[in-house]
């Protein structure tokens, strides 16, 4: 991989968000609209939390939950690992191995300003 490409060169802008206190299925609408497996959880106008496909299946639907009523804070995978803008995606990508993660919401001064996904950096290196 090449050492000069930053995380900021090859991240998604503007994340598609949701707040805190959204219901579930607005973070499902927005997935489903945007064609996107994730959505960013935010709260007082930063980044909390993110929620997947995957969390709304194992945490509402094999719940027996309803998503109008559960609210994405109830959901949301937290802490939230984010990486900066700055860094080299070699890092971006081993963070994601060392926490099983396939994507990084990208901040710059603590705000949310994209988000990085294995399939990125897989693109972007090959």
């Amino acid at each position: 991989m090449s050492k000069k490409l930053l995380v900021k060169d090859v991240m998604t802008s503007p994340v598609v968000t949701v707040l805190f206190s959204d219901p579930v299925i607005s973070a499902v609408n927005k997935m489903i609209t945007h064609d996107i497996g994730a959505v960013v959880v935010m709260s007082g106008g930063m980044p909390t939390g993110m929620i997947t496909e995957r969390d709304v299946l194992r945490k509402v639907v094999l719940e027996g939950l309803d998503p109008r009523k559960t609210m994405c804070q109830d959901i949301m995978t937290t802490p939230l690992v984010t990486i900066d803008a700055e860094t080299p995606i070699e890092k971006a990508f081993l963070l994601m191995k060392e926490k099983d993660i396939r994507r990084l919401p990208v901040v710059r001064e603590g705000r949310l300003v994209g988000i990085i996904t294995e399939k990125d950096i897989i693109r972007k290196v090959l």
